[in-house]
């Protein structure tokens, strides 16, 4: 007896210098709909967009800036002295605004940053960068973000030592979801059991869900047949997201929208199989996850047709694109038109709306019943809509252009 109350005092004292420990390095990377002690937003000045997008990206800062404290990045005094007149024109709430300069262009701000949290203590998850591994982006230097702020804010860090971007990653409270063909593309160099393992470590969760293809509306340069555009090449955030620990949104397209174009066929196989992955996955208890679906805008109604120039053709596309279409060829420029991708944050989710007089009804029931589906979810956040057609240009969307620090306490 006197043998096994030794040993429980023992336990005692090995449990009590060691939970310390444990708990500082429990960090993880909280679902969207947890508390936010910011929301970082970015306003550069980014020539290479086909459709200027200021306005947009200052709608979307101003509608944060009511409901939470929004830190803004930007590299050109100028243009933020104009965007600073325009947010006070949009009622932003100025005092909730920080501004930061840095040194370099970092836009798509989801991307280069995100925070994991222990509840006490804020860290920057640092991945590797290659721009996306598409077209030259000699000069962008968003992967600098991590140690800027290091150096600018204090923010401690912790290397992954993965290529991977934040919009390549969906979470819930013990779940990742994730492009299986986005991990092996950026880690050539890596198995998918080792990419893996890395991420469940450091974003503190306990499985993943690997979809194994994402559609062409995120595929950068040529997408198929004339279509081109831009897209980030696999981030899970254009076609699927939780919306609690139990329920996830997957994009489909539209029955009466299938066979309209070689796009819409492609991208309604893979998001069928997309679909079919999700309703076979499950929760980490063994229960099936329930699934929302939300169809995808016609893409017909949004290309736009035009003829290949020379300063498009050489100015947007690598040489091994180059080798499949020439100067003269009619195309058809492709905005990355995404639902899925909408913003959560303190008291308020911010989506993204199409519909326009002169569209179809069918076009005006889809952003209805995404505002639907996210009334049902987060009845207790304002649900407001915008136009970011400007900023799907570009290749992403909302959520793109935002990225959350968690609370602490």
């Amino acid at each position: 007896m006197k043998r096994i109350l030794i040993l429980f005092q023992l336990a005692i004292v090995i449990l009590g210098c060691s939970s310390p420990e444990s708990l500082e390095n429990r960090y993880s990377y909280p679902p969207e709909w947890e508390p936010h002690e910011a929301i970082w937003a970015d306003f550069n000045y980014e020539p290479y967009n086909a459709v200027p997008n200021e306005q947009a990206r200052l709608k979307l800062i101003s509608i944060l800036s009511n409901k939470v404290k929004t830190r803004v990045v930007y590299d050109n005094d100028s243009l933020m002295e104009v965007g600073k007149l325009r947010l006070k024109e949009l009622a932003a709430n100025m005092d909730s605004l920080e501004f930061i300069k840095l040194p370099y262009q970092s836009s798509w701000m989801r991307d280069p940053l995100m925070f994991i949290t222990n509840g006490q203590n804020n860290k920057i998850l640092d991945f590797e960068w290659n721009c996306y591994g598409i077209y030259n982006c000699e000069g962008d230097l968003r992967g600098q973000l991590s140690n800027t702020l290091q150096e600018l804010k204090g923010y401690k860090k912790d290397s992954t030592g993965l290529y991977f971007e934040g919009g390549a990653i969906e979470v819930n409270s013990n779940t990742i979801i994730a492009y299986k063909a986005l991990a092996t593309q950026r880690n050539p160099d890596r198995t998918i059991e080792e990419v893996e393992k890395i991420l469940l470590d450091k974003l503190g969760k306990e499985q993943i869900i690997w979809l194994d293809e994402f559609p062409l509306i995120d595929k950068p340069l040529i997408k198929i047949d004339q279509f081109i555009g831009q897209g980030a090449n696999g981030h899970i955030d254009v076609t699927t997201r939780f919306l609690n620990d139990t329920t996830i949104l997957a994009t489909i397209i539209a029955e009466e929208d299938r066979n309209k174009n070689t796009m819409l066929e492609y991208d309604y196989r893979v998001l069928q199989g997309n679909l079919d992955q999700l309703k076979a996955a499950r929760q980490p208890n063994g229960k099936p996850y329930h699934i929302e679906t939300v169809e995808a805008p016609d893409y017909t109604l949004y290309g736009y047709p035009w003829v290949m120039t020379e300063s498009v053709y050489y100015g947007m596309f690598n040489e091994e694109s180059r080798e499949k279409m020439a100067i003269g060829d009619s195309i058809v420029f492709m905005p990355a038109l995404e639902y899925a991708n909408f913003t959560i944050t303190n008291g308020v989710v911010i989506a993204s709306e199409y519909w326009k007089e002169g569209m179809p009804e069918s076009e005006k029931r889809k952003d209805e019943k995404l505002k639907n589906i996210l009334s049902k979810y987060f009845p207790n956040r304002e649900i407001i809509t915008m136009d970011a057609l400007a900023i799907n240009w570009g290749g992403g969307g909302i959520h793109c252009r935002t990225q959350q620090e968690p609370r602490i306490n």
